[in-house]
């Protein structure tokens, strides 16, 4: 269920810029083996917004859990957190998405598509699909931390 009481539907990838040959062929390949991803908004050369618009995709139900391929992943993660309900973590691995999805409860996957290879790509695409709830413990911490100024 997202922050809304709604279940959200299946999942989605974004991209920043024009999807690499790589990243081309591990959605072909993630189709191939049935799953059908959302495309999410495209950036329209203002970074922050298209963020910003993918995160709410999560919040609103759209999608369930998302992989978001961009330049600069730390910046990504700080605008996705400020979005109710999202859950996003920065990862360059397939290991560290794994993690991400499992300790973490990540439902946004923001991954740096400098020197990413297929394997990584369709892996980091296959996780995504497969989805992770948020582990209680976590929940219980981000339940207690909503509301309270970050600054």
């Amino acid at each position: 269920m997202n922050g809304n009481g709604q279940t959200a539907l299946g999942w989605g990838y974004a991209v920043e810029g024009r999807p690499s040959t790589m990243l081309q062929v591990a959605l072909r390949a993630v189709q191939r083996n049935g799953h059908q991803p959302q495309s999410l908004p495209e950036c329209n050369g203002e970074t922050c917004g298209w963020i910003r618009q993918v995160a709410e995709c999560l919040r609103s139900g759209r999608c369930r859990t998302a992989v978001l391929f961009c330049r600069d992943a730390c910046l990504a993660c700080c605008i996705a957190n400020k979005v109710p309900g999202v859950r996003a973590a920065a990862v360059w691995t397939v290991g560290q998405a794994a993690r991400a999805l499992e300790q973490l409860g990540a439902n946004l996957l923001v991954v740096e598509m400098a020197e990413r290879t297929y394997f990584e790509c369709k892996e980091m695409l296959r996780l995504c699909c497969d989805g992770a709830a948020c582990p209680p413990a976590v929940a219980c911490i981000l339940q207690e931390l909503d509301g309270h100024a970050h600054r």
